[in-house]
């Protein structure tokens, strides 16, 4: 009688995972995705040969670049349970493969700007608009720029950096300045005899 019961246990265990593995698989479609993303685009703004509005491009070993993207919402992946996602608005949802001379190189999510530290050199870097389950869009949605990395050479975004850190440097000056002025200011006096 017991092993009976050991028996149907272990049926009704098979059975519960037949059935639920299949219901809780996200519905992901092998192949290339055939959607079109209707007035989806990325473009690159900064820095390279084919940026919108810095075309300066050479660079340091670290630099930012910078993006614009249409029609799109930017999203972790696996946020969703189907392959094509839109919000509310219509707005298509997914993420940004960033490649590097044709090499795979990172997902990113933000609408900030990608930071990148590469070898000094010539650079290709391409951004691609992928559904939330990596899958691209046809036709492509791509953006992609020409870099120069030199070796610490002066450049624009370099010069950039350099600015922000003084100002942030004058910032914690200031905020010394101000509580040494109060310290000053608000000190009690020395009682005299």
């Amino acid at each position: 009688m017991n092993r009976k019961k050991q028996w149907i246990g272990a049926s009704i265990l098979l059975a519960t995972f037949l059935i639920a593995i299949p219901v809780l698989t996200p519905r992901a479609i092998a192949g290339p995705v055939t959607k079109t993303c209707l007035g989806c685009g990325i473009t690159i703004l900064s820095p390279g040969s084919n940026g919108a509005l810095n075309n300066q491009s050479t660079v340091g070993p670290t630099f930012l670049v910078s993006f614009a993207v249409k029609n799109f919402t930017l999203v972790q992946p696996g946020t969703h349970n189907d392959v094509n996602i839109t919000n509310s608005q219509g707005i298509q949802e997914g993420h940004i493969h960033v490649f590097v001379d044709g090499n795979y190189y990172e997902i990113w999510t933000s609408s900030n700007g990608i930071p990148l530290t590469l070898n000094s050199g010539s650079h290709t870097i391409k951004l691609q608009l992928v559904s939330d389950f990596h899958l691209p869009f046809s036709p492509d949605i791509t953006g992609s720029t020409t870099v120069t990395v030199g070796n610490g050479a002066d450049t624009i975004q370099s010069t950039a950096m350099n600015a922000q850190n003084y100002s942030l440097g004058a910032l914690i000056v200031s905020v010394i300045a101000l509580i040494l002025v109060a310290y000053v200011a608000f000190k009690p006096k020395p009682k005299t005899a």
